[in-house]
């Protein structure tokens, strides 16, 4: 079962799977754009005891499902996650590239949350 859930208007909206028991196994978080019809992919994780069963790939279906025409990108990608989005791509027919661009909207997020991140990660 997929269930969406986003915490505000501004923030990453999650797509997530539920086991039978309504434990969380699998989620896909992305921001999309509505006016400018683009979005991102901000990560996917499926649980190790899941892995291999498809969910991640029912993740990106049903993202795409619900947001029909989106030009979409993800952040920086593992090895294995390049092979995913390359083969996600190839079945979907939609570009999934990492880093790809963003419209002003989204853009300033991603900024403001990578500059964060080096922030944090400085050594003082």
């Amino acid at each position: 079962m997929n269930r969406t859930t986003a915490s505000a208007p501004a923030a990453s909206i999650q797509i997530v799977s539920l086991n039978r028991g309504n434990r969380v196994i699998g989620q896909l978080r992305f921001r999309a754009c509505k006016a400018c019809r683009a979005g991102r992919i901000v990560d996917i994780w499926i649980c190790d005891t899941w892995q291999g069963q498809g969910l991640g790939r029912e993740l990106v279906h049903s993202l795409l499902a619900h947001h029909p025409g989106y030009r979409w990108s993800t952040t920086l990608q593992s090895r294995a996650g390049r092979g995913f989005f390359t083969s996600m791509a190839r079945e979907t027919t939609v570009a999934l590239p990492h880093g790809g661009p963003l419209c002003s909207h989204l853009t300033g997020w991603f900024r403001r949350t990578r500059q964060r991140w080096l922030e944090g990660r400085s050594f003082r």
